[in-house]
């Protein structure tokens, strides 16, 4: 994903008078119009994540190899930092790649749902009795 540079031009408005903390009242004032540049985001409404950054390889899976080897590293890192941990990482992966990348994203998903539900903790338990989400269980 490439992201673009776009001009934005705000257009002046007069700002309406209003009292403020501790009785203050404030003038109504005219803003002046102002142009500046903003990183493309692609659809309307794609601001600032929410989620924030992850830093690359912190979690050590690749999503080009195949399910036994992703979980294999899943399952050494949920026994090391602990379920909810590695479930928090592979959800913001799901967000943060659901419209760039939604193959990715889909995978990522899955094996939320695997940790979940393979894991208590830093515990290995049988698949399907560890902790499960409601929104973890509806994998499409």
């Amino acid at each position: 994903m490439m992201s673009h540079k776009l001009t934005v031009h705000k257009k002046a408005y007069t700002r309406k008078s209003y009292t403020r903390k501790g009785h203050i009242h404030v003038k109504a004032a005219h803003v002046g119009a102002s142009t500046f540049k903003i990183t493309d985001r692609g659809a309307v409404g794609r601001g600032r994540p929410v989620v924030g950054k992850l830093k690359r390889g912190t979690l050590g899976v690749h999503f080009h190899k195949s399910a036994d080897a992703r979980h294999r590293i899943e399952a050494a890192h949920a026994k090391k930092y602990g379920e909810k941990h590695v479930v928090h990482q592979l959800i913001a992966l799901e967000v943060l790649n659901k419209r760039v990348n939604p193959e990715l994203a889909k995978k990522a998903k899955e094996d939320a749902h695997w940790v979940a539900g393979s894991f208590k903790g830093h515990k290995r338990v049988p698949t399907g009795t560890g902790f499960k989400r409601k929104a973890l269980r509806d994998v499409a």
